[in-house]
């Protein structure tokens, strides 16, 4: 006796120019994905896998790759301490363990090249930043400064050059602070391999550059910017109102400009007077210290930095 399955198959009907194609297609696939998805999204999100499980992955080969898609040249041995965590030495001692092996691993952690790595970092961008603010005061490069060097920065531009993917530790993603020891940690490696004027231009480049995309005047904002321009340009400024609209209203707006010896040093708005004298203050302070709103991007072409920088 014979049997047709012909009832278990819903054909398809395809168009392809002047020719109409019929595909067969099984009446338990639609149901069996849907079941292949509801289980899935039962299960939760797909763990993010290490970029060193996939069967292509060549430790030593993504060493060399990675000091030449930045255009420098590392020493490997160098680049291999600056890449590992000390919790990854103490995972891998662990592993051992567990077999009943010896952990005496020949490995080096980063911990001392971060530390050195740190302090290179922060002596470069204080000297970027008395050079190319050579007006502001002190307590707002400082500002800047940790701004530059803060773990959320450090670690961004580890993302950004593949760090993330070469780092040896024990969490996956690494965190926001392992990134950011990973970096200091492989800019002293490249000090050991290059030297501090090849470093100094990498810290300028990857680092320093991070301002271009940011408004530091939120950096440079005294507690009370009035009484630091009177003693920054002295006391005989004088405060006027400009323009006022909309007065008594939720819209109100003031205009005010500051004075000195009739010429005027700022300018602010506000929705009161004594807000928008505070804010024409911030301006005239913005550009006595050469951050106006206005102010050029930062210059990032070689030039004679500053020297002996401390703070």
């Amino acid at each position: 006796m014979s049997f047709s399955l012909k009832f278990l198959v819903k054909p398809l009907m395809i168009s392809c120019g002047n020719n109409i194609v019929q595909r067969q297609f099984h009446r338990w696939v639609a149901p069996t994905l849907k079941v292949l998805y509801k289980r899935k999204r039962e299960m939760g999100p797909e763990p993010i896998s290490r970029r060193s499980d996939f069967i292509e992955w060549n430790y030593k080969a993504e060493i060399y790759a990675f000091g030449k898609r930045l255009g420098e040249d590392f020493r490997e041995e160098l680049l291999r301490e600056a890449f590992t965590e000390k919790s990854f030495i103490n995972l891998e001692a662990e592993k051992l363990k567990k077999v009943g092996v010896d952990p005496q691993l020949d490995m080096k952690d980063n911990s001392n090249f971060s530390v050195e790595g740190e302090k290179f970092i922060s002596q470069c961008v204080l000297q970027y930043l008395v050079t190319v603010l050579p007006s502001l005061p002190s307590e707002h490069i400082k500002s800047i400064h940790n701004f530059l060097v803060s773990d959320e920065k450090l670690s961004t531009v580890s993302k950004n050059i593949g760090i993330d993917d070469l780092v040896l530790s024990a969490e996956y993603p690494p965190e926001e602070c392992t990134l950011s020891r990973t970096l200091k940690g492989v800019i002293h490696a490249l000090v050991l391999s290059s030297g501090e004027e090849r470093a100094s231009k990498f810290v300028k480049d990857f680092i320093v550059t991070q301002l271009c995309e940011e408004d530091i005047t939120p950096l440079c904002t005294p507690e009370n910017p009035i009484e630091k321009l009177k003693s920054t340009v002295g006391t005989n400024i004088e405060s006027r109102i400009i323009v006022e609209s909309a007065q008594n209203s939720l819209l109100a707006n003031y205009q005010v400009g500051i004075y000195q010896e009739k010429k005027l040093i700022g300018r602010g708005c506000g929705e009161s007077p004594w807000i928008a004298e505070e804010m024409a203050a911030l301006d005239a302070l913005w550009r006595l210290w050469g951050i106006p709103s206005n102010k050029k991007p930062f210059p990032i072409k070689s030039q004679k930095l500053a020297s002996n920088v401390n703070m």
